[in-house]
């Protein structure tokens, strides 16, 4: 193999590596700017993490039935509560200071994703729960 040859895949690997970095680095920021825009609504609104969690699932679940024009038992906005839901607490496991066990995460989840559900479980009923 020539020398020229080399530097030149060298070169093409140290390039691929610098990439990677600067995603990660790109990442990382975006996430810890997610981060502090969390930390800020809920200093803010001086409300406790769970009623954020609660107030987050009820918002993403009807702005995305009034954005996507859809009905409340439509499928696409409790699949966004899920999905942001997952999403944050994804976010939240990748912090450095995160609490220890999965107990914490799901239990968050599950405040995001309760109430959105219960209204979407009705709303899939429609008019069989006046009949009962």
């Amino acid at each position: 193999m020539s020398d020229v040859h080399l530097f030149t895949l060298l070169g093409n690997e140290l390039t691929g590596f610098a990439q990677q970095q600067i995603g990660r680095d790109l990442m990382h920021a975006a996430l810890q700017e997610y981060d502090e825009f969390k930390d800020y609504v809920a200093a803010y609104s001086g409300l406790g993490e769970e009623l954020l969690h609660l107030h987050a699932g009820m918002a993403i679940f009807f702005l995305f039935a009034l954005v996507f024009r859809r009905r409340l038992r439509s499928y696409v906005p409790i699949a966004a509560v899920y999905f942001f839901a997952l999403f944050n607490e994804v976010v939240d496991f990748w912090q450095p200071d995160r609490p220890s066990g999965f107990l914490p995460y799901i239990i968050d989840i599950l405040h995001t994703i309760f109430w959105p559900t219960m209204l979407f479980l009705l709303a899939r009923r429609g008019g069989k729960l006046i009949r009962m």
